[in-house]
């Protein structure tokens, strides 16, 4: 995101100093991830980081619709992952994948 766009949008929200580095964050979390609940963690901070993105202009109604269209439609893959987490014999990647 360019600050020229911050302008222009007159975004004043703080929450950008944090939202931008933790999905980053995240996803150097996911590189040494070695059971299947720390990926997933890693994989819901970011998600969670991005729907309060897509819900950050606050005067929008579309911005507001797009934050929750994305959290509901994020929760049914989201649980399907950890079903699919629960279903596994073990938790690391290395027996999974043997």
């Amino acid at each position: 995101m360019c600050f020229d766009s911050f302008e222009k949008e007159r975004f004043d929200a703080f929450e950008f100093i944090v939202l931008i580095p933790l999905p980053t964050r995240s996803m150097l979390l996911m590189i040494p991830a070695h059971d299947l609940i720390a990926m997933y963690l890693a994989i819901e901070l970011q998600s969670l980081c991005f729907y309060v993105i897509a819900a950050s202009k606050r005067k929008s109604e579309f911005s507001t619709e797009a934050g929750s269209k994305y959290l509901i439609l994020g929760a049914f893959p989201s649980g399907i992952l950890l079903f699919g987490c629960d279903r596994t014999t073990t938790d690391q990647f290395l027996e999974t994948s043997l």
